[in-house]
């Protein structure tokens, strides 16, 4: 049986690149594949990591400002359940539903209000975003055809 730690295993899609990724599989073979795949996870999950990383720089920080600005929808200088589900449902993050954001409003919600404020956005975002990219990133590949 295939292991489903580095690809869909069962579950994996056909996608774009499924005769490629067979392709290989018939020259490689199986357990060279998976090496190949584990090498390329870890490498695009440390490109990730990078690019969360800068949220503390000064980049980061006008990067951050600009999701924050983007989230609030209604331009009251916070964000609400409904302003933090929409907006990670916009970065393709459609697994983030009303219960999930309420938790994640809840963890970042130093001042108890029940909603984030830019401080509290910066505090939590980078972790938030480092956890839904390399899922995104993990859906996307397997929608492409790369984990069959």
């Amino acid at each position: 049986p295939l292991s489903t730690s580095l690809h869909g295993g069962k579950n994996a899609k056909t996608g774009l690149f499924t005769p490629l990724v067979l392709s290989t599989k018939a020259v490689l073979g199986e357990s060279e594949l998976n090496k190949l795949r584990g090498k390329f996870i870890a490498e695009h999950s440390k490109v990730i990591a990078k690019f969360v990383d800068t949220s503390e720089s000064k980049f980061g920080r006008i990067a951050l400002k600009a999701l924050f600005e983007a989230a609030d929808e209604n331009g009251d200088g916070v964000l609400t359940v409904d302003e933090v589900r929409s907006a990670c449902n916009a970065l393709g993050f459609s697994w983030i539903d009303e219960d999930k954001s309420e938790t994640l409003i809840s963890r970042a919600d130093v001042d108890e209000n029940e909603v984030i404020d830019f401080e509290e956005f910066v505090k939590t975002t980078p972790k938030v975003l480092r956890t839904n990219l390399i899922k995104l990133a993990k859906e996307n590949g397997n929608d492409l055809g790369f984990l069959v």
